[in-house]
């Protein structure tokens, strides 16, 4: 979407003298920045509620009047959350390898893009 509402702007940068690859490296840095700070995001928000889960299942009982996750129905006197350092390290390089795969495309098209067509209907 990046690529497709900023058209106008790279081919402005590309009529001054922005080479392909410039244009490239733009918009694989923001990319990574974005993939960075939504993996840094998830990762945060995941360990608060692996930390407090008894503590949120607590408060939605609390809020809705009723026993969520039941004792005499589940067994389990309360939720069990455990987490491993080695599986959290994986899951985060995933995401970042996979926010990272998904920006080339993107970034490729935008360094490919023709600064004549993209200004001819503006």
């Amino acid at each position: 979407m990046l690529v497709k509402d900023k058209g106008h702007d790279i081919a402005i940068l590309r009529t001054m003298g922005a080479t392909r690859g410039a244009v490239l490296r733009i918009f694989l840095m923001t990319g990574a920045a974005i993939g960075v700070a939504g993996t840094v995001a998830g990762v945060l928000l995941g360990i608060f509620i692996c930390l407090n889960v008894e503590r949120i299942r607590q408060f939605f009982s609390w809020l809705s009047g009723t026993v969520l996750f039941n004792p005499e129905l589940y067994f389990l006197s309360e939720l069990p959350a455990k987490m491993e350092a080695g599986e959290t390290f994986s899951v985060v390089v995933m995401a970042l390898v996979l926010s990272f795969i998904a920006t080339l495309l993107p970034a490729w098209q935008a360094a490919r893009l023709d600064p004549v067509e993209a200004l001819r209907y503006e």
